[in-house]
């Protein structure tokens, strides 16, 4: 029997640490923090992140020369080949050679003019295996210019779009993870507002059995009514109903809010509410100097004109093509021997030039239509990038307004949950006393849950306004720190994030 109670006992024990080890008290700060590294909206604001910085790496390697090897090995035939003869007539001769070519060139292009500056070392070689020879031929040193001519340069254009693109790319991995700490505020609130509604549910269950006992018992001496003694029961049942669906409710939000913030063990999470609403005062100019100066919408705007523009060039400049290519080097003669391809006394210095040009006589009123097109499609993006702007300035307003307002209603909210609480106190002495009936305590009850439910909302709607305004603005006005640091730069070397030296 001594070890049938000391095994039960023991197993309660482990139970009990079982239970301790599974809970997870969680700040607002810790959910968020963790939303920020663990979310899967994290991770993809990191991946977008890395993708800006590959694409401006791309667009700064296109400025750096390159090395390139190009070249044929091999390109060989055996075959019954058909061959013009002097006289006009086709003759089918066997072919057995082969032809292989290979250069070396150090090429780089100039985005101001759009010219490309190409040094290179060529040698062909060909082979007829039919009669038994090989022959060289090699321009060992030459150098190539061309130059498109009425043309658009790219990278007149590039210079400034790419890092206005590269530039939004870091402000938006900074607004996606605001974006994150918002979502996961809400989620917060939606699991905290779940387990206070439970902590009602069983309290008020508790409270109607206390109070069915009570009837019973006034009942049994004759100073109440049967039909109290019912209301009291299906009070009871309402109560006990209610209190199994708020566990419910809880268990959807804590398993919404874990995989969240990336919390993969089944973990029992108990929530500490904000112990108050920072009282701080939030100025419209001020929020929008600073969305100003750290928003990618502003930037949006700068590219959108810029991109209209460069389709207004594209469409001008479409009107007449010319390409211009000129080169000029030393070229050997034809030789069986290698060594002779780099022969001074078998070098000779060579050139070409070539202008190839295209220019439309009638167009049929094309290139008309086109100029209308991109004057037309540049006014209209102008439309657009004011309109936005108001919207985004409308928005900022209201987000600031909406803070102000919910700051006033926490401190009625907080006012209202503290009368609602100490009258439900003496309501119910008053109750147990036999002084008031079930009806004031009941409605002493609803005022006490409802003011705990308001004060919940207004703490939910206040943090959701501050981080809305955090998001808006990237800059924290609680702290009073900028959330946007431009120096900072992704490593790929580290795979972290460094502050770079200022320019």
């Amino acid at each position: 029997m001594k070890k049938v109670l000391l095994v039960g006992l023991l197993c309660l024990f482990c139970a009990g640490t079982a239970n301790a080890q599974t809970k997870r008290t969680l700040t607002l700060e810790d959910v968020i923090e963790l939303a920020r590294k663990n979310s899967r909206s994290a991770k993809l604001a990191e991946t977008q992140r890395n993708l800006g910085y590959w694409s401006y790496r791309v667009y700064r390697s296109q400025l750096k020369p390159q090395l390139l090897v190009r070249g044929t090995l091999p390109s060989y035939i055996n075959r019954s080949t058909p061959v013009e003869q002097n006289n006009g007539d086709i003759d089918f001769i066997e072919v057995n050679q082969n032809n292989s070519n290979i250069s070396l060139g150090l090429e780089q292009v100039l985005p101001w003019t759009n010219t490309t500056i190409a040094f290179e070392s060529a040698l062909a070689r060909f082979d007829n295996y039919a009669q038994d020879f090989s022959n060289y031929q090699g321009d060992p040193v030459g150098i190539t210019i061309t130059q498109p001519l009425f043309q658009v340069n790219p990278f007149k254009w590039d210079r400034q779009i790419e890092p206005l693109r590269y530039e939004q790319s870091k402000r938006e991995f900074v607004q996606d993870l605001e974006d994150a700490s918002r979502q996961a505020a809400a989620m917060f609130f939606q699991l905290l507002v779940e387990q206070k509604n439970l902590e009602i549910a069983l309290q008020n269950e508790s409270a109607n059995d206390t109070i069915n006992k009570v009837e019973q018992g006034r009942f049994n001496i004759g100073t109440t009514t049967e039909d109290k003694v019912l209301q009291t029961e299906a009070d009871l049942l309402t109560a006990q109903s209610q209190a199994q669906q708020a566990r419910l409710d809880v268990q959807s939000r804590s398993l919404a809010l874990r995989n969240f913030i990336g919390l993969t063990d089944d973990v029992e999470l108990e929530l500490v509410p904000p112990a108050d609403a920072p009282d701080f005062t939030i100025e419209y100019e001020t929020a929008l100097k600073y969305a100003k100066e750290n928003r990618s919408e502003f930037l949006d705007f700068q590219l959108d004109r810029l991109e209209v523009e460069q389709q207004m060039a594209q469409a001008r400049a479409q009107r007449f093509s010319a390409n211009l290519s000129a080169s000029y080097g030393y070229n050997s003669n034809q030789t069986d021997n290698l060594g002779d391809v780099y022969n001074p006394d078998n070098l000779a210095s060579g050139g070409t030039f070539r202008l190839t040009f295209g220019i439309p006589i009638l167009d049929g009123g094309r290139n008309r239509a086109r100029m209308n097109q991109a004057r037309e499609r540049m006014q209209l993006t102008e439309f657009t990038i004011e309109q936005n702007r108001i919207n985004f300035e409308q928005e900022i307003a209201n987000a600031v307004r909406n803070f102000g307002q919910i700051r006033n209603q926490i401190e009625i909210a907080e006012k209202r949950q503290e009368i609602a609480l100490k009258r439900f106190e003496i309501t119910n002495g008053r109750y147990l006393a036999g002084k008031v009936d079930i009806l004031d305590l009941t409605n002493a009850r609803t005022s006490k849950d409802e003011s705990i439910r308001s004060y919940i909302s207004a703490l939910q709607q206040y943090w959701d306004a501050y981080y809305e305004l955090r998001n808006l603005t990237l800059y924290d006005f609680r702290n009073g720190e900028l959330l946007y640091n431009p120096l900072l730069e992704y490593d790929p070397k580290t795979d972290s994030v460094i502050q770079r030296e200022d320019q």
